[in-house]
């Protein structure tokens, strides 16, 4: 009785506080919520312009843009016509290393600017400034709800640690009597993870999120022995590739969905999963995801691409047409849960994921797939690529270690295959791979290059033909 009472407790204080204080989120969900169901015409109609609006917003009000458009030799004219947005130069990570105060909007407060710095595993961290009246929140209520669960729920946490002492008081009383338990993924140990399953079996939270590796880690401990908690109903991860073995593991351990989504320090909440499991929905009335060629070329459904990233919502720091550093693919036809918002498949690791062969003949994406043909031989891999350009295909087995070792002896001979027989190739199992703070990185390589990619370097995308790229090549 207790067990269902809390939460509709909870909703119904949620809802009366929201009323009071967020009401411009609540607006802004329902109008979310309507969109969904649009006819695929009339969304890629709001889309178009809305993406204009921002282009041209940008091109108004910051240094940056003005200079980055004219150029290219588009005017203002130019940028207000929706037609050639996908035209206009993209928005690279080294332009925000570079000039990051240039892309801050003139008309913006500083009190509506809200840094973010990203994790850096990609290279250099950087900042950007978020729009603190941007509706965020009605983003995870949106996204949420596609799963069965309301922003009143309990939730439990495997992220980083960012709150302590008065500000961590604060954060639980606002939220309250909503609770919040969280493991912080930076440092876990084995009584870490015991003192918070504690904490998940006296709270019972009905969503779990968290970093990819740091869920799947908690699974394996849960699995051990402590058996699944009581009251979980949905979890969602995010932060790195989900590989199916994972998601195999952690649905098993942990006795609940799990929902891959697409967010970023840069962007959150760009795309995630509904409940069909049929790839990422694209949250296209707040953000436009374009799937582009290294010569930024919108790619055909279906091909591997890098991802262009657009937020409609930032207007202290416009991000137009931003080259994020993620690889995916735009999936067609229609989803089976109604929705007509796009959808992406699972990301397919990061443009920086290359190995490379001493000729300069690399391989550039498809990578994320490779253990597809075998779902669950493999619980999780990494490739590591050392200095000498050997390359080690790192994987934690399933529940049948022979057949995870015929699978990743198969893997073994499609990358070096990939490489043309240049590298060494090995595939080794291990315990666990290379992580920090939850986050895994698919491609780990201490090959360096001078000035980023070399002139003539051949890239091989798996399923496609080699690609040479050469100083007049686009953003890269």
């Amino acid at each position: 009785m207790m067990d269902s009472f809390r939460p509709r407790l909870q909703r119904r204080i949620f809802d009366a506080k929201t009323r009071l204080v967020m009401g411009r989120d609540r607006a802004a969900l329902t109008e979310m919520l309507a969109v969904e169901r649009l006819a695929p015409q009339a969304l890629a109609a709001l889309v178009a312009e809305r993406s204009a609006r921002i282009a041209l917003h940008a091109f108004r009000t910051t240094e940056f843009y003005r200079e980055h458009y004219r150029s290219a030799g588009f005017t203002e004219a130019d940028v207000a016509e929706p037609s050639n947005f996908t035209s206009l130069p993209a928005l690279t990570k080294q332009h925000l290393q570079d000039a990051p105060d240039a892309l801050v909007s003139a008309t913006s407060r500083p009190r509506d600017r809200l840094p973010s710095r990203t994790g850096g595993s990609t290279g250099r961290p950087l900042i950007v400034q978020n729009d603190r009246t941007a509706p965020t929140a009605a983003l995870w209520w949106r996204v949420h709800s596609w799963w069965g669960i309301h922003p009143g729920d309990d939730v439990a946490y495997i992220y980083r640690q960012s709150r302590r002492g008065r500000a961590k008081l604060a954060h639980t009383l606002e939220w309250w009597p909503t609770r919040q338990v969280l493991l912080d993924a930076r440092g876990t140990t084995a009584d870490s993870m015991e003192e918070f399953a504690r904490a998940v079996d006296r709270v019972r939270p009905r969503l779990l999120t968290g970093y990819v590796e740091g869920v799947a880690d908690y699974a394996r401990h849960v699995s051990s022995g402590i058996g699944p908690p009581a009251g979980l109903r949905a979890i969602s991860v995010t932060a790195s590739s989900l590989h199916a073995g994972q998601r195999t593991v952690i649905e098993q351990a942990l006795g609940a969905p799990v929902h891959d989504t697409y967010r970023s320090a840069e962007v959150s909440w760009i795309a995630a999963e509904c409940s069909g499991h049929r790839g990422l929905h694209v949250l296209a009335d707040r953000r436009r995801v374009e799937v582009v060629d290294a010569d930024g070329v919108t790619v055909p459904d279906g091909q591997t691409g890098e991802v262009l990233v657009t937020d409609f919502d930032n207007r202290v720091f416009p991000l137009v047409r931003y080259r994020i550093g993620d690889r995916t693919r735009v999936l067609s036809g229609p989803c089976p849960c109604g929705r007509t918002l796009g959808r992406i498949d699972h990301l397919d690791g990061r443009v920086a994921d290359i190995l490379r062969a001493p000729s300069g003949r690399t391989v550039s994406g498809g990578l994320g797939g490779l253990f597809n043909p075998w779902p669950g031989a493999v619980r999780q891999f990494q490739v590591h690529q050392g200095r000498d350009h050997r390359i080690s295909i790192r994987y934690v087995a399933g529940p049948d270690p022979a057949a995870a070792a015929e699978a990743a002896e198969q893997v073994r001979r499609q990358v070096a295959g990939f490489l043309a027989g240049e590298v060494a190739v090995e595939a080794v199992p291990v315990s666990a791979v290379d992580s920090s703070g939850g986050k895994a990185r698919l491609v780990v390589s201490e090959v360096t290059t001078k000035g980023g990619v070399p002139e003539g370097e051949k890239t091989f995308l798996p399923g496609g033909a080699p690609r040479v790229y050469t100083q007049g090549s686009a953003d890269r």
